[in-house]
């Protein structure tokens, strides 16, 4: 089966005094690869997601990414942003370190999801939580994306309407104390802050991206 077209738009360098925003994935492709979209598009802001290394997704390894990033880049506190993009279903009894961890840093945020990022994928197409019969499980949520989206999620041109997933994500959103219900995402957070950094190149490049086909 030949690849889907890639859309790419011309990346622009960074000024000198824009700032960093790092965003430390739990996983090492489909969060990563989402965010990456971003990196470049606007001078403003510099867009720089953090994979996982070797797998390795526990929170004491995800801080210590962050803190071998913020150095690398010589990031500062106060100008830099960073975010932890994490999942509920692997490490539920753990996420309570990183959230200790943000309080120490108040640069430093958490964006949960739960069960896992495919939640945060599928509001990019709907609004209202699908009737899956266990919320909470992840094995659910990834075959169900591609029979909502055509194709299933495509991370080339599809987070063009990150401001759609926002709006749907945040609209839906309920939590118990800091922890998302099943089906919810605090990803609408992360969304409002760097939105306003993109706002005018994102507008302008949503006539060269197609937005997800959803089916009804």
């Amino acid at each position: 089966m030949p690849k889907p077209i890639k859309f790419t738009y011309e990346k622009k360098e960074s000024y000198r005094d824009a700032f960093f925003f790092i965003i430390v994935c739990e996983g090492q492709n489909r969060e990563p690869d989402y965010f990456r979209f971003f990196d470049g598009m606007s001078s403003r802001v510099k867009v720089v997601p953090v994979e996982s290394v070797e797998g390795n997704s526990s929170p004491s390894r995800l801080v210590a990414n962050a803190i071998e990033k913020e150095e690398e880049l010589d990031a500062r506190a106060d100008k830099d942003r960073l975010w932890f993009v994490i999942d509920t279903d692997r490490w539920r009894n753990q996420i309570h370190d990183i959230r200790q961890e943000c309080s120490q840093r108040p640069h430093w945020e958490v964006a949960q999801s739960n069960p896992c990022f495919e939640v945060w994928l599928y509001f990019h197409a709907k609004s209202a939580l699908p009737a899956l019969e266990h919320l909470d499980r992840c094995n659910n949520w990834k075959p169900h994306l591609p029979n909502v989206i055509k194709g299933g999620f495509n991370p080339d041109f599809h987070p063009i309407v990150i401001e759609t997933a926002s709006e749907n994500s945040k609209a839906a959103y309920s939590e118990n104390g800091y922890f998302p219900e099943p089906g919810s995402t605090q990803l609408w957070r992360l969304a409002e802050e760097l939105i306003p950094l993109i706002k005018k190149p994102l507008d302008i490049l949503k006539a060269q991206f197609p937005p997800p086909e959803v089916i009804a």
